[in-house]
């Protein structure tokens, strides 16, 4: 009699066991489920957006990464390609139908090594239309070139070839007149352009046509590129944030494009040729190879990992150099490595002109303005936006502070280009807020139509009222400030507020980063998590009002019209 009580609660103890079991199958099983819709649903929206790409976009390019990217910035190089043996010049001469750019970007390994990267995109000029359908080439009013009788293809790319299918168009508010979609995403073979013959694709043994993108550099990285920024004074010198708490600074032209295998004994001759294949292929996975990552300036000051760096643009010799960066450990960090530069010598250690300790928690962006030299800001995990004055003896506490600026992280933050007193932020509530920091507070406008959390935003470089935005919901948007408070019919309010301009869905995953072309008006270029650089520009008919004036004066009273209502109110 007296085992039954424990019999009876041993038996309840394995049916509470198998239920617990039961349940968390259950929810593994929901958890799977709701992946594979989810999976579902992003592949039915791409091949929406993939269909409709003509009359949303003048071209779009997607280019499949060996690795993923997490950070993304146009270098400001433009070279125009004219040889006869260059972009469309099939049978003739090209005139200039298109120019080469240059992408900063990273990887972000398992377990190989990482590196700094250079690509080289090759852009259509911005005056100039392809056909590809029959290998001509528009330049203004003329017409050059000649279909080619052999589709031979020409793999320039090892395993990876753009394909480009030109859309034509008519006056009847049909295709972007300039619509070419180059996709190289989920392409197996190599693939070519448009065979009218075979109704199908073709190919032009272009070597270097439009869209063709290329690794022109990769320098050894020590872990993962968290971001890279280069140096508005001189392009070539590149900062770089990795898991470790240094910030380091490169010199591109001090470093070989590829990096050189480790020299090795004679008899291990047949090992050194194999790898000397392998190094400096894009796409390579033969070996493993570790290379020391070796560069002209190392920062230490940090005691934690960070992502946001800026350097100050001001006009200036004294501004040279000039690097403001943040980090995990909750403090903002200045530094001037000109002189460290200027000595020439690797792996110079640089420290910290001062550190900004304000925030209680993680500082996750921080922008130097690009008027006052003097100004830096700052944001962070604990809902602050922080301005601060850097001159000597006036670094203890920032000068303005902006308290629960948004409902969560504040992720991003940047200094209008132009507009000294306007300041722009992204959070993880999802929303882009648009601060005067003569009045913090409240901001003048919140812009919403991200579903997820927005984790960067960059104004553009030609057209002060737009600004644009990347989140975690695989977006990334446009937003036009002298759109705010325009009128809307009801089917117009169902695709979002007036000031969302466009929003740019061909990415699949969470976008990391993105950036303004300052070369190529209305070109941006962003990564994204499934290894993916998209290369794209939309429709003039997107952002060119009929009776709308490109005037500069225009564009500013549209600005200003936006403060005058706001201050106002």
């Amino acid at each position: 009699m007296a085992d039954a009580p424990t019999s009876s609660t041993t038996g309840t103890s394995a049916a509470a066991t198998t239920t617990t079991a039961a349940a968390a199958a259950a929810a593994d099983a929901n958890a799977t489920l709701a992946a594979q819709l989810e999976e579902r649903l992003i592949h039915q929206e791409y091949k929406i957006w993939k269909k409709n790409t003509p009359f949303l976009y003048d071209f779009v390019m997607t280019h499949g990464l060996e690795w993923p990217s997490l950070t993304c910035q146009w270098l400001p190089t433009r070279k125009e390609l004219n040889d006869g043996n260059k972009v469309g010049a099939v049978g003739g001469v090209s005139k200039n139908v298109a120019e080469q750019h240059e992408l900063l970007m990273g990887t972000h390994t398992t377990g190989e090594q990482n590196y700094l990267m250079v690509a080289s995109v090759n852009l259509p000029r911005e005056d100039a239309v392809i056909d590809n359908r029959t290998g001509e080439t528009t330049s203004g009013n003329i017409k050059e070139g000649s279909s080619n009788d052999n589709n031979e293809i020409i793999n320039v790319d090892e395993d990876q070839v753009q394909a480009s299918k030109k859309v034509k168009t008519n006056n009847n508010n049909e295709p972007s007149p300039k619509s070419t979609i180059i996709d190289d995403h989920h392409a197996t073979n190599p693939a070519t352009n448009y065979n009218e013959e075979k109704d199908e694709l073709g190919g032009y043994a272009s070597v270097d046509r439009v869209g063709k993108i290329d690794i022109k550099m990769k320098i050894p990285h020590d872990g993962e590129v968290n971001r890279a920024r280069y140096m508005p004074q001189n392009h070539f010198v590149v900062a770089t944030r990795g898991p470790s708490e240094e910030v380091y600074i490169w010199d591109l032209s001090k470093h070989s494009s590829f990096p050189q295998p480790p020299p090795v004994a004679a008899g291990a001759a047949s090992a050194s040729a194999s790898v000397a294949t392998s190094v400096g292929i894009e796409g390579s996975n033969n070996i493993n190879t570790t290379f020391a990552p070796n560069p002209q300036v190392i920062c230490r000051g940090h005691t934690a990992e960070g992502y946001g760096m800026a350097w100050c643009s001001v006009p200036g010799e004294e501004n040279k150099g000039k690097l403001v960066t943040c980090a995990e450990d909750n403090t903002v960090c200045l530094w001037n490595v000109s002189q460290a530069l200027k000595d020439g010598k690797n792996g110079t250690v640089v420290e910290p002109e001062a550190k900004l300790t304000h925030h209680t928690d993680v500082v996750e962006d921080v922008d130097w303005h690009n008027r006052d030299p003097n100004m830096v800001g700052s944001c962070g995990d604990d809902r602050l936006i922080c301005l601060w004055d850097v001159r000597e003896g006036k670094r203890d506490r920032p000068v303005k502070v902006v308290k629960d600026a948004h409902m969560g992280d504040v992720n991003s933050l940047e200094f209008h280009p132009n507009n000294e007193f306007l300041l722009a932020s992204g959070g993880s509530d999802k929303v882009v807020k648009l601060w005067d920091m003569r009045n913090l507070k409240s901001p003048l406008q919140t812009f919403e139509g991200h579903t997820d959390q927005v984790y960067t935003i960059h104004w553009s470089p030609f057209n002060e009222s737009i600004l644009a935005s990347c989140s975690a919901d695989r977006r990334i948007a446009l937003w036009d400030l002298s759109r705010i408070g325009m009128e809307q019919t009801p089917d117009d309010a169902e695709d979002g507020p007036p000031e969302l301009l466009f929003m740019h869905g061909g990415h699949t995953s969470k976008v990391n980063d993105f950036s303004w072309n300052p070369n190529y008006e209305w070109c941006l270029g962003g990564v994204s998590e499934d290894n993916v650089l998209q290369v794209w520009s939309p429709a003039e008919d997107i952002y060119a009002e009929e009776g709308c004036s490109d005037d500069e004066e225009d564009e500013e009273e549209m600005g200003e019209k936006v403060f005058d209502e706001k201050k106002t109110k």
